[in-house]
């Protein structure tokens, strides 16, 4: 199946700041949900978030806030904790090996090792939308925490 059948260009995003804008999620991102109810839910974005998104982005921000990050959903996402104190998750593919991981709950860190060659920097990543579409960009997965 091509990418484009299982993530067409309208859900294809990026990254910024505090309030979403269309170029920070992706179809499959979890974010809270604040209800009408006062319940605050977790929730998968889709298409039609970011239609309402693109549309009323006031109205989008006010009912959406981040899911920060912490060591339970590391965890949950496959990510492996070390007697050391880190998070780490292991990604490989053809040519080149990803490693990502979390120390003592501070930023993200990425390495990439490949044709003899390696590839390290810090990352300011702190929310899981952030985390999921790096996962994305780097292997076409979209990490879910079910």
């Amino acid at each position: 199946m091509s990418n484009e059948a299982t993530n067409p260009a309208s859900c294809q995003t990026a990254v910024s700041g505090s309030a979403f804008s269309i170029h920070d999620l992706k179809c499959g991102n979890l974010l809270n949900y604040d209800t009408a109810e006062g319940e605050i839910l977790p929730t998968v974005i889709d298409w039609q978030d970011l239609k309402w998104l693109t549309e009323d982005p006031k109205g989008f921000n006010i009912v959406h806030s981040p899911i920060e990050l912490t060591n339970e959903i590391l965890t949950k996402l496959g990510f492996q904790l070390f007697q050391s104190g880190y998070y780490c998750k292991n990604i490989t593919s053809d040519n080149f090996y990803y490693t990502i991981r979390r120390v003592h709950d501070r930023e993200l860190s990425f390495t990439m090792e490949g044709d003899g060659k390696a590839l390290s920097t810090r990352l300011n990543v702190k929310y899981l939308h952030e985390l999921q579409n790096l996962h994305y960009s780097l292997t076409g997965v979209m990490l879910s925490l079910s």
